[in-house]
């Protein structure tokens, strides 16, 4: 694998899974199960077809982010790139210090940088997935119809509310942060009924958190970068 590939595959894992402040979704004391939980495998298999097909995950996204890049050079994005490895190079140094918390800043400004570089590149990314979302958002709750499943309601509404929040950023100009709660936002209807299964437990892959700390608390890696400030 070349080394362009081999860098953006490495950053797909800290853009989902990276973060540990993750928003918490209303569960009972109870692992999921029994119809509700059937109902919610049945709808994450329906949310992953159509992100599939729609090219909306993240995989896929990194994959027409690393090939349009092979095609076209951009000097601006490969620096991005590299600011996003120095965090998380930064993040890794940092977890294995025992500094939780300070990995986990660092991984969140690689994933920042990550999805900045990707919407230079690919400058529709953000609205096409999340239009990605609102489609299997759609599907999914024609085929709840009026079935008694309030867990996976919550996550319906999280997901709604995270979507609300990506037009906001998509409408301030800041693309890079849209098309990362877009992919969060898929990620969770894609997984949503292994979540149910973990009642209490951490969030989903790719989930940032309410509220993530501000950019200048964090120390920059080498080379003197500092990660934007979240909007």
């Amino acid at each position: 694998m070349r080394p362009l590939a081999m860098a953006t595959v490495s950053l797909a894992f800290l853009a989902l899974a990276a973060c540990g402040r993750e928003a918490a979704l209303p569960t009972d004391e109870a692992v999921l199960s029994g119809p509700e939980y059937s109902l919610a495998a049945s709808l994450s298999g329906t949310a992953d077809s159509m992100a599939a097909r729609q090219r909306s995950t993240m995989d896929l996204i990194l994959r027409a982010f690393h090939n349009a890049l092979l095609e076209n050079d951009d000097p601006a994005a490969r620096a991005l790139l590299a600011a996003s490895r120095a965090y998380a190079d930064s993040g890794r140094a940092a977890a294995l210090a025992g500094d939780r918390e300070a990995a986990r800043r660092y991984f969140q400004a690689a994933h920042d940088k990550l999805f900045e570089a990707i919407v230079l590149v690919l400058p529709d990314a953000a609205e096409r997935t999340g239009a990605a979302v609102d489609s299997a958002l759609a599907r999914i709750e024609a085929r709840l119809d009026t079935a008694a499943a309030p867990r996976i309601r919550a996550v319906l509404a999280l997901v709604r509310e995270i979507r609300a929040r990506a037009d906001s950023a998509l409408a301030a100009g800041d693309e890079g942060r849209a098309l990362g709660m877009n992919v969060r936002a898929m990620e969770m209807l894609r997984t949503m009924h292994r979540h149910l299964q973990r009642p209490g437990g951490p969030g989903l892959p790719g989930d940032q958190g309410a509220n993530p700390p501000p950019g200048d608390s964090l120390p920059p890696p080498p080379g003197g970068m500092r990660p934007r400030r979240p909007g």
